[in-house]
């Protein structure tokens, strides 16, 4: 079901977004700002695997490989964001 989800999830991002997405994160050619996309994009699913999956699908239609490769690492340092905010929670 993960991977069914994953697939109606990225398909619907790209009907909604259409050029859009495609605008949003073809743009993003600065390498920083690519890199925030990816944190702002996990830290707002909270799931890296899924803002993962999300970009492998939109690489070869809305976005370049180099700029998945830092919304990917984006990505990761999102996840130690959403940790970071958990554990600042419990003090």
């Amino acid at each position: 079901f993960f991977l069914l989800g994953l697939e109606l999830l990225s398909s619907s991002a790209k009907v909604l977004g259409g050029c859009t997405a495609g605008t949003l994160f073809g743009s993003a050619t600065n390498p920083i700002a690519a890199l925030m996309i990816g944190i702002l994009a996990t830290v707002l699913v909270q799931s890296s695997s899924t803002t993962t999956s999300i970009v492998v699908t939109l690489v070869p239609d809305a976005i370049t490989v180099q700029t998945g490769i830092y919304i990917i690492m984006g990505a990761n340092i999102g996840t130690s964001v959403t940790n970071t905010i958990v554990a600042m929670g419990q003090l």
